[in-house]
C-alpha cells in the first residue's frame, strides 16, 4: 500500500502555503497525484481576504511548477458537505490544518472535523502556523490503545511508518509492561511490515493523564509526527482518545495523522 491520491485543502488563510509545501513533499516522496481543493466560502471574497481568495488557484499551480508531480486544482461549492463535493471519496490521504478561530469564516466549516469523522480516509492535521519547512515522518509516535480506531490509524499510516527512521509505540495503561503479550504482538506485527519499532509505554499510576504523558514522551523522542485514532461523533477537539485530547489538538505543535 502507498499513497496514490492526496487531497490538500486550500483557502485564503495564512496557513495554506505551509500546508501546500508539506503536501508537495509527501506527493513527491510517494509519487502521488496531488489534488488541491479550494474550500473558500463566499465570505472569503469579501473584505481584506478578497485578493488572497482570488489568488488561491494560481499560487497552488505556481507551488507545483517544476516539481514533476501530477496535480489538479478543484473548486468546491462554498456550502459543500458531501464526499463528491469535497473530493475525499477517491483519496488515500487528506491534508488540512487545525481550526483557526480568527480565519474560520474563510473556509468550509466541515474541514477538518466533519470530514475526518465521515471520510473513511486518514487525515494529516497540521498545527496552526505550520510553515512546512521540514519534512515529516522521520521520528513518529504511534499513540496505541488496542482500539479499532488506533488499528485503522496504524494501517492507514503504514507507508509513512515503513519509511520512518524510528517509530515509538506509545501505550498508556495501568498494567503496561514491555513484556506484555499484547504489546509484543503489535510490535511484531509492525516489524513484519519493516517498521523500526521502539517501545515507549507509560504505566498509568493515576498521577498524570494520557496527554501529559504523551507530551513528555514527544520531548524525549524528538518526534515530528503523531499517529492516532479519532473516536466518536463529537467535534474533533473532543474526539481523539475519546475526549481526553482536547488539550492535544489545541496545543500540539506538530502534525497529527488521524483515522476514524
Amino acid at each position: 500500500m502507498s499513497f496514490r491520491d492526496i487531497v490538500v485543502y486550500l483557502d485564503a488563510g495564512v496557513n495554506t502555503a505551509g500546508r501546500v509545501r508539506t503536501a508537495v513533499d509527501l506527493a513527491k516522496k510517494y509519487r502521488a497525484r496531488l489534488i488541491g481543493v479550494d474550500i473558500s466560502t463566499k465570505a472569503a471574497f469579501e473584505g481584506e481576504s478578497h485578493d488572497a481568495a482570488l489568488a488561491i488557484k494560481q499560487e497552488f499551480v505556481t507551488a507545483l511548477q517544476g516539481k514533476h508531480i501530477d496535480f489538479e486544482y478543484r473548486l468546491a461549492p462554498s456550502d459543500a458537505r458531501t464526499a463528491e463535493q469535497l473530493f475525499y471519496h477517491c483519496a488515500d490521504l487528506l491534508i488540512a490544518t487545525q481550526t483557526n478561530p480568527d480565519a474560520r469564516h474563510l473556509s468550509n466549516s466541515a474541514v477538518p472535523e466533519e470530514v475526518l469523522l465521515s471520510a473513511g480516509v486518514p487525515m494529516l492535521v497540521l498545527p496552526a502556523g505550520w510553515r512546512g519547512e521540514n519534512p515529516i515522518g522521520k521520528n513518529v509516535v504511534v499513540a496505541w490503545n488496542f482500539s479499532r480506531e488506533a488499528t485503522r490509524a496504524v494501517h492507514d499510516a503504514m507507508p509513512i511508518l515503513k519509511e520512518a527512521q524510528k517509530v515509538f509505540l506509545f501505550v498508556f495503561a495501568p498494567n503496561y509492561s514491555d513484556e506484555n503479550k499484547d504489546v509484543q504482538d503489535i510490535k511484531a506485527h509492525l516489524e513484519r511490515h519493516g517498521v523500526r519499532v521502539t517501545l515507549a509505554g507509560w504505566r498509568d499510576h493515576g498521577e498524570t493523564d494520557m496527554t501529559s504523558a504523551l507530551f513528555a514522551g514527544l520531548d524525549r523522542e524528538d518526534a515530528d509526527l503523531i499517529v492516532c485514532g479519532a473516536f466518536g461523533h463529537s467535534p474533533l477537539s473532543e474526539a481523539v482518545f475519546g475526549g481526553a485530547t482536547k488539550v492535544l489538538l489545541n496545543n500540539v505543535s506538530m502534525p497529527v495523522l488521524m483515522s476514524h
